[in-house]
């Protein structure tokens, strides 16, 4: 069953029943082989399952790969920091190396490297998604990235009390937004350390040289000198080594490069203000005599918040001057040296600067990723219920909700992150005198005495409890309903038209539509238990492409949502026309 490369072979087995010979020819002496523009695997294998190895080689010959650090098989050998397989015999068992149920493999391309007689050859691993093309999950992945940093701004903005409508008054990009989120928070601490530099900036002993004259030695000259000679000064010296203290150091160095790059960033900064609040100064006295028209309160709010800004900035610009009329300063020399010296990142009041510096430059690289979206995607169901879940909020501002409430931003290493989507995570949206809380993963409560009616309204005996994504709305803090959606890495349509088969499924989605509420809007406890069904619809999400379809005995609607799927633009008109319905009823 195993091809051979000059006496070895490498031969895969997964849990779906799998047999995979690694081939012959696909066997590379250069591992550049695989950067070219066109690589092809030597072997593909779907995500999600069971992998086993069968490497049939000479006793002295190893085999690794990318990914093998996290298999926890005791027939491994560790061996100087690398993990290796060892040869097997040909009547033993494959070996299993990673388990379905770990997800130990994202899709991706995975390095194999044998190592034969004195030689190395080198194979491509293919791991793919098993429900959309992999150019789709990639995009995924990128999109999710792209929409955590986008949740995390906008709660940064609401921290500053810059509403949508004031963030388009204000007229200011992106950029400037994050560039004045960074100057107010990080101010008052950047300002005390420009303080303390001032007073305590890092000294270095030196050892320098200088040439003394020394008249003593001078020796006396009973002939007179013509005229035409003079004395040189220094011709009878010596050569004196002396310790002093210097602020002249690398750090200071670079801090200072730091300090005047600050300076412009800061100066530009407020010009740009500036010019905004001008531009905005003409329209308000356009629109004066109408004092009580929106657009001029918004305007009167926005010059308040420029004010702000620009007093924000000048605060920290002035501390900059007088940093500048230092002695450090002044004694210090400019460079233009790119290195970063080891002791800004050791000492905190060198590290904060740079890392103003750094997000002042390139704020929107201020934003980062937690580590937890980085290990969700290891699964791709994972995965793609996050991406789901933001999409449903991204629909929800197109239509004209504001985010209110929801996880708080963190700073870490100088950079904001949104704090992690755990399970229960509620997120408030607002729209006039409308609110919706979009509940990530969390449970619904099984009796009513659990229910309250501004977060938790609903409540089921049924054991399915826990949908993907359940949206609760409300209108002048009274309850209108609920929409409750499930993400499906699956063909699930395909699944639902055998019955059979989609048995637990049926059960699931019954479950969620069969709940009830004693908070329905204005309804007394009796007649709202009674009378009403407070979950009009459940969606089913799933990254096959098909023409929005309804199952009208389950009040099921499935929805197609991946990326680079056409249907993915009806989203926010589907939850659109469903957020009227839910308000008219």
């Amino acid at each position: 069953m195993t091809t051979h490369s000059k006496e070895f072979g490498l031969t895969f087995y997964t849990g779906n029943g799998q047999i995979i010979e690694y081939p012959k020819k696909a066997w590379k002496k250069d591992v550049k082989d695989f950067m070219k523009d066109k690589v092809e695997a030597g072997i593909t294998i779907a995500e999600n399952q069971d992998i086993l190895v069968k490497f049939l080689a000479n006793e002295k010959d190893r085999m690794t790969m990318d990914g093998l650090d996290v298999a926890e098989s005791e027939k491994l050998e560790k061996k100087d920091g690398e993990i290796y397989i060892k040869p097997q015999r040909k009547k033993e068992a494959p070996l299993l190396i990673f388990s379905g149920k770990d997800f130990p493999l994202v899709p991706g391309y995975y390095v194999i490297t044998v190592y034969h007689e004195n030689e190395t050859y080198y194979g491509l691993l293919e791991i793919t998604p098993k429900f959309m093309e992999k150019q789709s999950w990639q995009n995924m992945r990128e999109e999710l990235i792209s929409e955590i940093k986008t949740l995390s701004f906008d709660f940064m903005k609401r921290n500053i009390q810059i509403t949508k409508a004031m963030e388009s008054a204000l007229g200011l990009n992106v950029d400037m937004l994050l560039r004045f989120y960074i100057i107010h928070e990080e101010c008052d601490y950047v300002i005390s350390v420009l303080d303390e530099l001032a007073k305590t900036a890092n000294t270095r002993l030196v050892i320098n040289k200088k040439r003394v004259y020394d008249q003593n030695k001078q020796k006396s000259d009973v002939h007179i000198k013509p005229q035409h000679i003079r004395f040189r000064e220094g011709s009878y010296s010596q050569t004196i080594v002396y310790m002093e203290n210097t602020l002249d150091v690398e750090e200071n160095r670079f801090v200072k490069r730091i300090i005047k790059k600050l300076h412009a960033i800061l100066k530009t900064f407020i010009e740009e203000l500036d010019k905004n609040a001008t531009r905005l100064e003409l329209r308000q006295e356009e629109l004066r005599e109408f004092s009580e028209n929106r657009e001029y309160k918004m305007g009167k709010k926005a010059l308040i918040h420029f004010d702000d800004f620009r007093k924000r900035a000048m605060q920290l610009l002035n501390i900059i001057k007088e940093v500048e009329k230092t002695n450090w300063f002044i004694q210090t020399s400019d460079t233009n040296e790119k290195n970063i010296p080891m002791t800004v990142f050791l000492d905190p009041r060198y590290s904060i600067l740079y890392k103003l510096h750094k997000n002042l430059n390139k704020p929107e690289e201020s934003l980062s990723v937690s580590s937890f979206y980085r290990y969700q995607w290891k699964r791709t169901d994972k995965l793609y219920e996050l991406w789901c879940f933001l999409q449903f909020i991204k629909a929800l501002t197109k239509n004209g909700w504001e985010v209110k409430k929801g996880p708080s931003v963190e700073k870490k290493d100088g950079k904001y992150r949104l704090s992690s989507l755990e399970s229960g995570t509620v997120i408030c949206l607002k729209r006039e005198k409308k609110e919706v809380y979009a509940v990530y993963d969390g449970l619904i409560p099984e009796t009513s005495k659990e229910t309250s009616r501004k977060r938790n309204p609903i409540y089921t005996n049924n054991p399915h409890r826990q949908p993907d994504l359940r949206l609760d709305f409300y209108s002048q803090e009274k309850y209108c309903g609920s929409l409750i959606a499930d993400f499906k890495y699956r063909d699930i349509y395909y699944l639902w038209q055998n019955e059979e088969k989609s048995r637990l499924l049926r059960r699931q989605f019954n479950a969620y539509r069969d709940v009830n509420t004693k908070y329905y809007k204005n309804y007394e406890e009796k007649r709202s238990l009674q009378d009403i069904r407070p979950v009009k619809e459940v969606w089913a999400i799933f990254p096959k492409e098909i023409p929005t379809t309804k199952d009208e005995d389950y009040n099921l609607r499935f929805v197609s949502l991946a990326p680079s799927l056409a249907s993915n633009a009806t989203l926010s008109k589907m939850l659109e026309e469903y957020t009227k319905n839910i308000y008219k009823r």
